[in-house]
């Protein structure tokens, strides 16, 4: 449970611009009725309600296609994570899980191409996104599919007389990309540095090739029908399990001088990496930078690294790594609140870029869509591709983009990596599909709401103004979509030139 503390403060009633800009962060966008109902009830009823939800889901895919051979077609578990996203009312859980996916990597683009992997993985990040931050490790640590992706499953202790040793692969990721990061840090995410001034490693080359010997051991689950085995072949729905002939049980030094006994079962050491790994306080600031940069700001200030890490660290009840806790105190902390005055200056270096998967679903719930859930005409992740982000598809273990990547200018602004030329165009192409055309035969979108209120101009920008920029406007953008309006010669017309200009420029495309 999340502490009363985490979320006090925080009662109706609240303006439409403040309910905006919460859905906004916590949301694959909001919509008139959603913005509504946050205002009734308020954060805190809020965020218990979508905490307590129904998850939505992705389908099972069958092992072989038609032809008998490996199914290899990710478009209908697509196109389910784009329904789900656009109409789905565990809204809060589908953002916090796609978030984590982007953080614990597995990719059809290379290792893992086979669709049915993707709904059992997926539902790891759902089905854990308001548990412990413990329980996605060891769920991660043991899917099938991180298995194939960075060599977890049938890795062998190692064999001297053979010349063979541990894959050292997912011990390195799991320590570099999910839960340490390289350099030490403290609470604020500054980095930790020794006499020299030099930052201080999390780990060395040495505690990797200790952490892959307590990963030894781990086999595929046998496929229905099949005889288990030492080293099975891959198969991607359960959890893998431990061939302890295959365990390493020498003992081992892993980071921060941790020791794991001799003599322990692969499961025993599994938990005690775990519990070590917790109990590290660089976790807390590198995870909770991360969580920060996904759903509220793309260069969060030291001192909200610190407060959200803080809860991390002890959710004000003893548990590390509660993620309601650590979820309601990113959204409630006072920096991502901080704008809800709509008579307040924007912060200039707060926000983010809405990634394409985030700008799509954005814009169809905005627009009131349909989608087609069929995979033979859905293109809406094409879009996304064409934007930079493929969903299921991350180019590497880094994910789509790096948290670490900074403007030109020096902010910390990871989705800025895949904003380019070519990604820039795309958007707007996609933007005049949406509104002069279709993406695709089964996707539709209502813009009666928009050409209701086209015989007053003011009234039209302004419900497009609460629809998707939270009341807020600018002066020029207001005049750029008046003047396209009145260029056409009709009410759905003016809807559509006006909506043109709104949804192509900055003021959308970035969150603040």
């Amino acid at each position: 449970m999340v502490s009363a503390g985490l979320l006090a403060g925080a009662n109706p009633p609240l303006s439409d611009h403040a309910a905006a800009r919460f859905l906004d962060q916590a949301t694959f966008g909001p919509t008139p009725a959603s913005i509504a109902q946050l205002q009734q009830q308020g954060f805190t009823a809020w965020l218990q309600a979508q905490f307590a939800l129904n998850t939505s889901d992705l389908p099972d895919q069958p092992l072989l296609n038609a032809a008998g051979k490996n199914n290899d077609d990710l478009r209908p578990v697509q196109s389910a994570f784009f329904q789900n996203a656009v109409t789905g009312q565990d809204q809060l859980r589908q953002r916090v899980a796609f978030a984590l996916s982007e953080i614990w990597v597995v990719s059809a683009q290379s290792g893992v191409p086979n669709a049915y992997a993707y709904p059992p993985y997926w539902r790891i990040f759902r089905d854990n996104a308001f548990g412990k931050y413990s329980d996605i490790i060891k769920a991660v640590t043991l899917s099938p599919a991180m298995g194939t992706y960075l060599d977890m499953a049938n890795n062998n202790k190692g064999n001297p007389a053979k010349g063979t040793a541990a894959n050292e692969n997912y011990a390195r990721e799991l320590m570099q990309l999910f839960t340490l990061g390289l350099t030490q840090l403290h609470p604020d995410g500054s980095p930790v540095l020794d006499q020299n001034n030099q930052p201080v490693a999390t780990y060395n080359q040495a505690d990797v090739t200790s952490l892959a010997k307590a990963f030894t051991g781990w086999t595929y689950p046998a496929a229905p029908g099949a005889t288990a085995k030492a080293n099975n072949p891959y198969y991607y729905i359960g959890q893998m399990y431990a061939a302890e002939a295959n365990h390493d049980t020498t003992e081992k030094t892993i980071f921060g001088g941790n020791i794991i006994p001799a003599g322990q079962t692969a499961e025993q050491d599994l938990a005690l990496v775990i519990t070590d790994l917790m109990n590290q306080p660089t976790m807390a600031p590198f995870v909770s930078q991360q969580l920060i940069q996904h759903l509220v700001t793309s260069n969060p200030s030291p001192a909200y690294i610190e407060r959200v890490a803080n809860v991390f660290t002890n959710d004000g009840n003893g548990v590390r790594g509660n993620m309601q806790a650590v979820i309601a105190a990113i959204l409630m902390d006072p920096e991502a609140r901080a704008g809800d005055d709509p008579n307040a200056a924007p912060a200039a270096n707060f926000g983010h870029l809405r990634e394409p998967v985030l700008f799509m679903a954005n814009i169809l719930r905005g627009l009131n869509a349909t989608l087609n859930t069929g995979s033979a005409t859905s293109t809406i992740y094409n879009d996304t591709t064409n934007m930079g982000q493929d969903l299921f598809y991350s180019p590497s273990v880094f994910s789509y983009f790096s948290p670490q990547f900074r403007t030109q200018k020096g902010l910390l602004g990871p989705e800025f990596q895949i904003y380019s030329t070519g990604t820039v165009a795309a958007r707007g192409d996609i933007v005049n599909s949406i509104l002069y055309g279709s993406l695709d035969k089964g996707t539709t979108v209502n813009l009666q709401p928009f050409v209701q209120r086209a015989t007053a101009t003011p009234s039209m920008l302004d419900y497009i103004s609460y629809v998707f920029l939270r009341h807020s406007m600018s002066t020029d953008l207001y005049n750029a979509a008046v003047e396209a309006a009145r260029g056409a010669t009709t009410s759905t017309a003016q809807v559509q030139a006006a909506l043109y200009i709104v949804l192509t420029s900055g003021e959308y495309q970035v969150i603040q």
